[in-house]
């Protein structure tokens, strides 16, 4: 019985060792393919169409293949699925057995489910809507009382630190709030700024549009480190995938700009051309690009190559001055006009307003949500406040 019992144990241990390599070697298939997701982003960014198509059928026929490997692992008919609890109950349970029968059992592995096909690369994301979501006012700052003389803030940005600064356009400067809305600093720019967005913790980018250059700087010393020859006017700036960032421009259209200061593509869109007015804009994780035109009323939404894919314009939300993700690839926009806050669904075709006069919103300007902290910013009163809300 104890030499049943130790190959029982040895058919075990041979077994368990089998999976384990099976599941090592899976593993290492899965980053394969990711890591060629990865490949497929960039080459559809900056490639042409027919190149992009030769690479997904590339990338197509190495899935098929390593899908048809991973199910003959998973089928293997010697397979084997042993459990022993306690020698006691082993030796209880083969003093009854006439017979045993060792039957394949499938393991579970984690499903990557790529989906590709010839235009487009689809990965799975958060499709959770936050419509419902309530926000409770936690302060209005106003900034007049901090010493800051009939000031209009236009735009703003929030680090993973709570650290929000903000453009302050009558006297071309930026104003740094401490996490509890405390103005630690007050610092004058050359030049009229439009927009600005956080890149990472330490560096944050904004657009000069009177020099049509973007000015990146280092949050600690705030001083600009780099500077961006655009050749337009430059708006509305948004931290786009990786380090990167998009600025819009009167009649070119958008700037992909890299971490290092290359001017990377220029995303010509004929919605977005010799418009000859500013742009606000805000992206998500899919590398979906979201632009407002104030004077028309009007968000309108492209793809990662520069595709179109929504308009949307809404009757309770007129003179859009400000947009910012909602961390599920949804959107805010704020209504200048219409004095409220509306949530966008990805695909444009649900909203809802969120926030109104009755919560304290009044001519609001530029907004920027926090997904981490929950935190949701409002240049408010037409510029006069800094009102910030927390989501429940």
């Amino acid at each position: 019985m104890i030499d049943l019992i130790r190959n029982v144990k040895t058919v075990y241990d041979q077994e368990l060792q089998k999976l384990q390599k099976d599941i090592k070697q899976v593993r290492i298939q899965e980053k394969e393919l990711c890591k060629q997701r990865n490949n497929l982003e960039n080459i559809s960014k900056f490639c042409l169409d027919d190149v992009t198509f030769l690479c997904i059928k590339e990338i197509e026929s190495l899935y098929r293949n390593k899908e048809e490997e991973i199910g003959r692992i998973l089928t293997e008919p010697n397979r084997t699925d042993l459990t022993i609890k306690g020698i006691e109950e082993v030796k209880a349970f083969l003093m009854n057995v006439e017979k045993l029968e060792i039957e394949p059992s499938k393991q579970h592995f984690p499903d990557d489910n790529i989906t590709l096909s010839p235009a487009q690369l689809t990965v799975q994301s958060d499709a959770r809507a936050i419509s419902n979501a309530s926000f409770t006012l936690n302060q209005h700052i106003d900034i007049a009382k901090m010493g800051v003389k009939e000031p209009v803030i236009i735009d703003c940005t929030i680090f993973k630190s709570g650290q929000v600064i903000a453009i302050e356009q009558k006297h071309t400067c930026l104003l740094e709030f401490t996490s509890s809305g405390k103005l630690n600093r007050n610092v004058r720019i050359t030049s009229q700024a439009l927009g600005i967005a956080a890149i990472d913790d330490k560096l944050f980018a904004i657009t000069e549009s009177e020099r049509e250059t973007v000015q990146i700087y280092d949050k600690q010393s705030m001083s600009s480190i780099r500077e961006v020859s655009i050749r337009d006017h430059c708006s509305g700036i948004t931290k786009y995938l990786d380090s990167n960032v998009v600025v819009g421009c009167n009649a070119g259209g958008l700037v992909l700009i890299g971490k290092n200061g290359d001017k990377e593509k220029v995303i010509h869109t004929k919605e977005l051309m010799h418009l000859n007015q500013n742009i606000c804009l805000t992206s998500n994780e899919k590398g979906e690009i979201f632009c407002i035109f104030s004077r028309k009323n009007t968000i309108v939404s492209i793809d990662s190559r520069g595709n179109l894919r929504f308009t949307f314009e809404n009757e309770k939300l007129r003179g859009p001055r400000g947009v910012t993700g909602d961390g599920n690839d949804n959107i805010f926009v704020s209504g200048y006009d219409t004095n409220n806050i509306m949530w966008i669904s990805n695909d444009g075709k649900n909203s809802k307003e969120i926030l109104n006069s009755n919560n304290g919103i009044q001519n609001p300007r530029g907004i920027e949500y926090h997904k981490t902290l929950k935190m949701l910013t409002v240049c408010n009163y037409n510029g006069s406040q800094l009102s910030i809300y927390s989501m429940q």
